[in-house]
């Protein structure tokens, strides 16, 4: 049997593709859009990935060891104790959420890439007994801070859930902000929209992905496509900053540094 060979009981977790784009509306106009790719990883099958992946996914992915594609359990949910699973019930609860709703969790990540990592958006979508999703947690990091900050996302009764603003990410981007998120669940497509408001709208973030099989075949295909998308992301990152302070867009001081 091939290593793309699918599992009589097929896995939940999967491979998604598509692009990100974010467009600035104030002061000054700004847009751009990339491709990606990201894993979703159903908590509950890690086990499974670890012991039995060789069949499936060949050496392309490695659960907790080296591999071209890599998850490693130090990389999510950073200082918090236990299984990944457990530690997301656990961050639930501490964002006001009720944790005895996750039965199951969702991880929409970016894995390491040739054993560098770095992720702006890590995605948990919790579901309940049902297998509704009721909440998701988003996961922000910052970079050069490499800092972490967590928002719990109510799914199961609003379209449009709001958060404040309580992390800098930007310093083109002030603080007294609220996000707006509109979000579909993942299954054949993940959607994610975010808006930063204050009076009006002035920016907003779009992730558009469509799922594939996780198989040995996806996966040479997404690192054919992107080679190492921690290092795209990143230069990606610095180089619409550059862009952003060449057109004279105000800056706003890291807080702790203002």
């Amino acid at each position: 049997m091939s290593s793309d060979a699918v599992y009589q009981s097929p896995l939940k977790s999967g491979v998604y593709r598509g692009r990100i784009r974010h467009r600035r509306y104030s002061p000054k106009p700004h847009a751009f859009s990339y491709p990606l790719y990201m894993l979703a990883l159903d908590l509950d099958e890690l086990e499974q990935l670890q012991a039995q992946g060789q069949k499936r996914i060949g050496r392309w992915l490695g659960i907790n060891c080296w591999a071209p594609i890599a998850v490693h359990r130090e990389d999510y949910l950073r200082g918090c104790q236990g299984s990944l699973k457990k530690a997301l019930q656990a961050k639930v609860a501490e964002l006001g959420g009720d944790r005895a709703q996750v039965e199951r969790v969702v991880l929409v990540c970016q894995p390491r890439c040739f054993g560098l990592y770095f992720s702006p958006i890590n995605l948990f979508f919790c579901y309940d007994a049902n297998d509704q999703a009721v909440y998701m947690v988003a996961e922000v990091s910052n970079t050069p801070w490499n800092e972490r900050h967590y928002y719990l996302v109510h799914l199961a009764t609003q379209h449009t859930a709001l958060t404040d603003k309580a992390f800098h990410v930007s310093p083109f981007m002030p603080m007294d902000m609220q996000y707006h998120w509109q979000v579909t669940p993942p299954a054949e497509r993940l959607r994610i929209n975010i808006e930063n408001r204050n009076t009006e709208r002035v920016f907003d973030a779009t992730l558009a992905m469509r799922r594939s099989e996780l198989t040995a075949k996806a996966l040479r295909g997404v690192l054919l496509s992107h080679p190492n998308m921690v290092l795209s992301m990143l230069k990606g990152i610095y180089w619409q900053a550059l862009r952003l302070f060449l057109k004279r867009t105000p800056l706003h001081l890291y807080p702790k540094e203002s």
